[in-house]
């Protein structure tokens, strides 16, 4: 096998890891699984990855790298925080639709080892800069009463919840309340980001004395 054959394969089998890995967990995964996933054998994917945290650490961040998408463009507007809240609603929601299981993948490993999952997102400062950014506007607007002053950890595990509790629950929502059909689920899912930012927008605004 050639240089660019080894490469073609291990591309292969770091995307399938990726969807084993994100709809098993780490610990439910096993090398077998990821070799099926490929359709070679155990010992050819050996040839590859000698072991379950090679492979893992390899693809580790690229998971990663998705829930933290680049929202630069929006960290240079020159609006009010509402107003890049209101921009950054959908595009975590459209990842959020793209990858159902990455929430699940994401709680597994925060209660795994989450200073690897911290680390692994700090060491992506191009894509962490916008949001520090935005996180300063916040509390920059929070000082100056143009926003309701309140934890910053309230806000974000506020809007986290809205738009992540609901894919976690996913199937539970859809068999209870849509009949069990997942396009339903998807045009429900749709319209809550109407309802997040309004939820959001409602926190936020100081109340009118």
């Amino acid at each position: 096998m050639n240089t660019e054959q080894n490469q073609d394969m291990e591309v292969k089998i770091l995307e399938a890891a990726k969807v084993v890995f994100v709809r098993k967990g780490y610990e439910s995964t096993k090398m077998s699984d990821i070799a099926a996933e490929v359709g070679i054998g155990r010992t050819a994917l050996h040839y590859y990855f000698r072991t379950k945290e090679m492979l893992f650490d390899a693809i580790f961040g690229q998971i990663i790298a998705e829930i933290v998408p680049n929202i630069e463009p929006i960290a240079n507007m020159d609006c009010p925080f509402l107003d890049k809240m209101e921009k950054i609603i959908p595009v975590y929601a459209d990842i959020l639709s793209r990858n159902p299981l990455l929430p699940i993948f994401v709680a597994k490993e925060m209660n795994r080892d989450v200073l690897h999952l911290l680390q692994t997102i700090g060491k992506n400062t191009a894509r962490l800069s916008p949001l520090l950014r935005i996180k300063d506007q916040l509390l920059d607007e929070m000082d100056k009463g143009i926003l309701q002053k309140m934890p910053l950890v309230d806000v974000v595990s506020t809007l986290v919840s809205l738009l992540v509790f609901p894919m976690l629950t996913k199937n539970m929502l859809t068999i209870l309340f849509l009949e069990g059909n997942s396009q339903a689920f998807a045009e429900f899912y749709e319209r809550r980001r109407v309802l997040v930012v309004k939820v959001m927008r409602n926190l936020l605004t100081p109340a009118v004395e």
